[in-house]
């Protein structure tokens, strides 16, 4: 005889609970998607003399003033439920890669964010709205993945001995 057990949690098929973090969260991952095909383009025309180039500029720029906005909008949410926190943390680590000014420290913060990954940049549980978040949350690694791929974050290599573990120091002021 088989023995059935419902392995859904009770409240499996109840949609997300959607905050306005999570709301604007996904406004931020429509605006870096938005930043890094901009990016991509004026890489491209390899800044040319181009009359056409002017419009592509305006354009790159134009996306990074829409993503430094949508953060700023994220920064200025209430955490309104704790699986809203992770998601603060990507975007005040997107924030400080985009306004790094050292050579390196972009990557450096990047490579912090691969090794703790799974600690502070996901949400515990089964429920709807963790999954949810952990799937705004994948997106938005693959996003800064890509990003951190543009020139624009080439300047250099990471400052210091070439280790596979993370400088502390960034990571913490960014979170």
């Amino acid at each position: 005889m088989t023995k059935q057990f419902t392995i859904t949690p009770g409240d499996g098929h109840e949609p997300p609970r959607v905050t306005p973090m999570s709301l604007a969260f996904g406004d931020v991952l429509k605006t870096m998607r938005a930043f890094i095909v901009a990016e991509r383009d004026l890489e491209d025309i390899a800044y040319s003399r181009d009359p056409a180039y002017a419009i592509w500029a305006e354009d790159t720029e134009k996306a990074h003033e829409e993503l430094a906005e949508a953060l700023v909008n994220v920064h200025s949410l209430p955490v309104l439920v704790r699986e809203d926190q992770p998601l603060r943390r990507m975007a005040l680590l997107a924030d400080a890669m985009i306004g790094h000014e050292e050579p390196g420290g972009a990557r450096a913060l990047h490579l912090q964010m691969q090794v703790a990954f799974f600690t502070k940049f996901q949400v515990l549980g089964i429920s709807s709205t963790a999954m949810h978040r952990n799937g705004l949350l994948i997106h938005g690694r693959h996003l800064i993945d890509a990003m951190i791929s543009l020139a624009l974050f080439d300047g250099g290599p990471v400052d210091g001995p070439h280790t596979d573990e993370p400088p502390e120091s960034d990571l913490g002021t960014a979170l």
